[in-house]
């Protein structure tokens, strides 16, 4: 399979309708290639580089991509299902129209980002950088958000009523907008400065 994707490299082709199935490799270079209607399925691809690659139609199924390198990447209509990202780099990278499932992406650095029309359901970002991202139409559900930095990322609009967001950090400005519950509320006081008695 790393031949494959190689070859793809060498010969400056995208990657156009392949299913990538139980593969292990680590340290594939895969820079600026394209993947298009691609599927992986029970892979196992670690400390990969894919900086500014990009990902359309693609699926992420029972996969294991930690400490890869998806800076400046593009990802656009793209499932993440029962796979791991931990501690993947996705600094400056493009999320359009993705969904997240049961996924597991915590200590990821998703600084600078574009995150829009996703959603992130039942999934792992505890201990993950989400700073000066634009988050629009977004929706969280059931996801472990906590310890996650989100300095300089608007939350208005956003819904984590369903989520767990101890210890978050994040910018007083941010907040506006937020939607949370009240035990969630009581939280984000102590970054207010109230004291409630």
């Amino acid at each position: 399979m790393q031949d494959k994707i190689n070859f793809y490299k060498n010969q400056e082709l995208d990657v156009k309708n392949e299913v990538f199935l139980n593969y292990n490799e680590q340290n594939i270079q895969a820079e600026k290639i394209e993947f298009v209607n691609t599927k992986f399925n029970n892979c196992k691809i670690i400390n990969a580089n894919f900086i500014e690659a990009s990902f359309t139609n693609v699926e992420f199924i029972n996969c294991d991509f930690s400490n890869t390198n998806f800076n400046e990447a593009n990802f656009i209509k793209t499932k993440f299902i029962n796979s791991k990202f931990v501690g993947c780099n996705f600094v400056e990278s493009d999320m359009l129209e993705n969904k997240i499932q049961e996924s597991n992406f915590s200590y990821s650095n998703l600084t600078s980002s574009e995150i829009k029309n996703t959603e992130i359901l039942n999934s792992n970002f505890k201990n993950s950088s989400i700073c000066e991202c634009i988050l629009k139409n977004v929706k969280f559900k059931d996801s472990n958000l906590t310890l996650t930095q989100l300095f300089n990322t608007s939350l208005n609009n956003i819904d984590f009523s369903s989520c767990e967001i101890q210890g978050i950090g994040v910018n007083i400005k941010d907040l506006k907008g937020l939607k949370v519950n009240d035990i969630q509320a009581l939280e984000l006081s102590k970054i207010l400065g109230i004291i409630i008695k």
